[in-house]
């Protein structure tokens, strides 16, 4: 099956990370499939805004055309006024300005089916531009997507994707209750046929050395033998916790100086750095114990993971939390707090420790009990991995999205058939 991919985010020159996940998930439908070709619309603004504001210089490095991993992505330029009609961009005006690329991208790979990562920023789109080239259109509702007041712009946008996708897949049942909400409809009668809980997955993690990887990364970041690394990865912002994060560490690093942090993901010109930064400097006794690290490529995440002691996820909320998944894959013991996608994880299983959400106290008192028992730490990082290694996977994931999305494509090519047939017979030719 041909697919054309649509992702409101994918890491480009300019913002290397952005939509990292998204490209994971093509790379390995890629594998899956016939061919595969992303489109990924990029913001323009006039050069006189860009030139000023660090987000948007960003965006002048994202390629109009480029490939790799054997993946076409195409980004035409939607004009976008900052802070201004958001959901007029990523609807209406974005399916205009894209819609050339995408009919000459089908003219030529002649695609199947669409699928969009995200129902808010690709999923108007999706819909849209299965209507326009007549084949069946999926989308994926990630996370904050789904997450929009019901009567504002972005809350209509997102409800028109819903109604008019041949096919949604949810990352947690908590977002196909949110969508059921948009759509003013209990979730029990939403069809099964159309409305599917799939999480995305994550890749296998690789086989790494990984006690020389820990012991030469831990010496580069000047951390002790015998420190208890406590690891985040993510987007350094409020929503994800870093404040909560920060609390936690100093109550807990006051009580056991083995305890020290890393916080991988920073990236000033798109997240809270620099907030995150004068709250360390008014407290000292954080100084030495917490240190911000730039976000880094996908495989040096792996090798992050092998120096940690301790991961501790600290959203307010996910979609689909692909960080801890990664962690849990590679048997680091994980602190999470329990919003409703880490209760899907965890399940009852005891595979991760979970904390009631934005309490900073019990967080830390979560990071004092692994750090002080090495047993328990051992016992719950391989009760993560074998969780995660059975249901959250993405190669076998991606695979399911496939079939069910083959499924949409023969009932509409039997559709148009039907139709073929019944004129035929109406008309006698």
């Amino acid at each position: 099956m041909n697919v054309l991919v649509l992702a409101s985010t994918y890491p480009h020159p300019g913002h290397p990370y952005s939509g990292i996940f998204n490209e994971k998930c093509v790379h390995v439908l890629s594998k899956i499939c016939r061919r595969v070709e992303v489109l990924a619309p990029r913001p323009y603004v006039p050069p006189v805004v860009s030139s000023f504001i660090p987000r948007w210089k960003a965006y002048k490095a994202a390629r109009t055309h480029e490939s790799g991993n054997g993946t076409s992505v195409y980004r035409p330029a939607v004009l976008t006024v900052p802070r201004l009609g958001g959901a007029l961009w990523v609807d209406r005006s974005a399916f205009l300005c894209c819609r050339r690329t995408a009919r000459e991208m089908h003219r030529r790979a002649k695609f199947d089916a669409i699928l969009s990562f995200d129902l808010l920023g690709a999923g108007g789109l999706a819909w849209r531009m299965g209507r326009d080239l007549g084949i069946p259109a999926a989308g994926w509702a990630t996370g904050s997507d789904v997450r929009v007041p019901e009567f504002s712009s972005f809350g209509r946008s997102v409800t028109r994707a819903l109604k008019h996708l041949d096919v949604i897949f949810y990352q947690s049942h908590e977002l196909m209750e949110r969508a059921a909400a948009l759509l003013d409809i209990p979730s029990d009668e939403m069809s099964p046929d159309r409305h599917l809980v799939l999480p995305r997955g994550i890749p296998e993690p690789p086989s790494l050395p990984r006690a020389s990887i820990r012991k030469q990364l831990r010496s580069d970041l000047k951390i002790a033998d015998e420190a208890i690394l406590v690891l985040s990865i993510g987007r350094v912002s409020r929503e994800k916790g870093i404040f909560e994060l920060l609390e936690a560490v100093s109550i807990a690093a006051a009580r056991d100086s083995r305890i020290v942090c890393g916080v991988v993901g920073s990236f000033p010109a798109f997240d809270e750095t620099p907030d995150a930064q004068r709250r360390l400097n008014e407290i000292p006794s954080l100084k030495d114990k917490v240190v911000l690290l730039p976000a880094c490529p996908a495989d040096k995440v792996w090798e992050y993971l092998c120096a940690a002691d301790i991961f501790a996820f600290t959203s307010h909320r996910e979609g689909m939390p692909n960080s801890l998944l990664e962690a849990m894959a590679m048997g680091v013991p994980s602190i999470a707090f329990a919003i409703p996608p880490v209760l899907e994880i965890e399940a009852g299983t005891g595979a991760l420790v979970k904390v009631p959400p934005l309490n900073s106290h019990l967080f830390s008192e979560a990071i004092l009990g692994l750090a002080a028992s090495p047993d328990e730490r051992g016992r719950i990082g391989e009760k993560g991995k074998a969780e995660i290694t059975s249901r959250f996977m993405v190669r076998e994931n991606m695979a399911k999205a496939i079939r069910r999305l083959a499924q949409a494509v023969e009932k509409s090519r039997d559709a148009k058939g039907a139709k073929i047939e019944t004129a035929v017979m109406v008309t006698g030719k």
